[in-house]
């Protein structure tokens, strides 16, 4: 007997009536439960400003004269002056234990200017908090309290494996409103809106306002993927627009900042820049991710290792799209770590083990060198290295009118208009006293087909 139509359709509604429902969120009840003892709400008081001897017009009062008064212990011609009562300043953010010996993380700017601090669990128990430590680049910070026992703690998560569409739980202390649980999608990976140092932000639409500052974002799992710490707020709400530190930096700023009282952060030792399709062509790379070294530090990390010229696909496993995501990568990684860097060189992949190291005291504590980044050369479509290379400078990139003159990067340009050139800066110079004349460079290294015919004289001609 064939099957009639209508219970077939009957079948591919249930069908789809139950793929729809597996696409949805699942309970969220259960997790909420599970991660909320673990979540405090924090009262931060700093000082609002030295009001000792000048009233200011605000003396804290009615409103009444706060200008000199008498006593009857004292002459008439002798004044007491009336001091307002010290003021504070109140900050309210969230936190999270993350170890049960009581370590809390919050955002360093709920605490920031602190000289008490309050946290409240969810059961009501509140301990005032000593700061154990805080990192500004990262606007995070660390708490510790004495509870005397062990406290119920979360645990960090994998960030990286997050992806677009993933539901997320935000818990915190929003308008002062504890134990208030938002949920919603990572709208975006990696934004950068100027909040910090190393901005590579988690966007979610989970409602977060002034007061989740320092809260959690939880996975499916329960596990700390983010650290909500901004929102964009128009109209001074949210308005579905929220950003999170994301855990695979927050984990190690947590763990050093609670062991020893700040975060070293590690050092590679390199400046790097864009890869361009021009330099994708030249050096043959399959595509145009990653992060094109322009300097190497001598002494540092990666010297000896890595060289000018060569693209940085991963550190550590994780992949290296532009020069800014290596800068990131590179601070999420303690120093003293032995790290796996991917990078091409002449057209093939290659690797090497690198230890990550404390930058050197005259540095930042970040991968950029104590040099100068590469110098631009706009009017020819060239940039070059500071550093020189053994038998002149080293081309970078090449666009525009050099690039029409058949220069590539890795490059090296060995003399200008007959004269020898052995640093950027008198390459600079020579470049300028030509005036409006092009100039003629004489060029050692592969030509624009890839083969390597020997030093050459190349004319290019600026604009052209």
């Amino acid at each position: 007997m064939p099957f009639s139509a209508r219970p077939l359709c009957a079948l591919f509604l249930l069908a789809g009536g139950v793929a729809r429902a597996a696409d949805m969120p699942p309970p969220l009840a259960d997790l909420a439960a599970k991660v909320m003892p673990a979540v405090v709400s924090i009262a931060a008081m700093a000082p609002a400003g030295d009001n000792s001897g000048d009233n200011g017009g605000d003396n804290g009062g009615d409103g009444g004269d706060s200008g000199p008064q008498t006593t009857a212990d004292t002459p008439d011609n002798t004044a007491g002056t009336v001091v307002p009562p010290p003021k504070t300043i109140e900050s309210l953010g969230s936190g999270f234990v993350f170890d049960p010996a009581g370590y809390i993380l919050t955002n360093e700017h709920v605490v920031n200017g602190a000289d008490t601090v309050i946290v409240t669990f969810p059961d009501g128990t509140v301990y005032t908090a000593a700061i154990a430590g805080r990192d500004k680049p990262a606007d995070l910070a660390v708490l510790k309290v004495d509870a005397g026992h062990k406290l119920p703690y979360v645990t960090f998560g994998d960030s990286g494996k997050l992806r677009v569409g993933d539901w997320v739980l935000a818990v915190g202390n929003p308008f002062g409103l504890p134990g208030s649980n938002s949920a919603g999608i990572v709208s975006a990976l990696h934004r950068d809106i100027g909040d910090t140092d190393f901005d590579d932000l988690i966007q979610t639409d989970a409602a977060i306002n002034k007061g989740n500052s320092g809260g959690p974002m939880f996975n499916m799992a329960g596990q700390v993927v983010g650290v909500n710490s901004a929102i964009y707020a128009p109209n001074g709400t949210s308005d579905g627009v929220g950003f999170a530190i994301p855990s695979a930096m927050a984990e190690p700023v947590a763990e050093a900042l609670a062991h020893d009282g700040a975060m070293t952060r590690g050092w590679l030792g390199v400046a790097s820049e864009d890869v361009t399709p021009q330099v994708q062509a030249a050096l043959h790379l399959p595509g145009p991710g990653g992060a094109l070294v322009g300097e190497v530090s001598p002494g540092s990390p990666a010297d000896g290792t890595l060289r000018v010229g060569d693209v940085i696909t991963k550190l550590a496993g994780v992949s290296v799209d532009n020069p800014r995501a290596l800068q990131i990568r590179t601070a999420e990684i303690p120093a003293g770590q032995r790290v796996a860097v991917s990078y091409w060189r002449d057209g093939a992949p290659a690797q090497a083990q690198i230890i990550i190291r404390v930058p050197p005291p005259a540095l930042d504590e970040s991968i950029t060198p104590a040099a100068p980044g590469p110098v631009a050369l706009p009017g020819l479509g060239l940039s070059v290295a500071v550093t020189p290379a053994d038998n002149g400078v080293s081309v970078l990139s090449a666009s525009g009118p050099a690039a029409k003159a058949g220069i590539v990067p890795g490059d090296v340009i060995e003399q200008l208009n007959g004269e020898t050139v052995a640093a950027a800066d008198e390459l600079q110079a020579k470049l300028k006293a030509l005036g409006g004349n092009p100039p003629v460079f004489l060029i050692s290294g592969n030509a624009a087909d890839g083969t390597n015919p020997g030093p050459r004289w190349v004319p290019v001609m600026p604009g052209g």
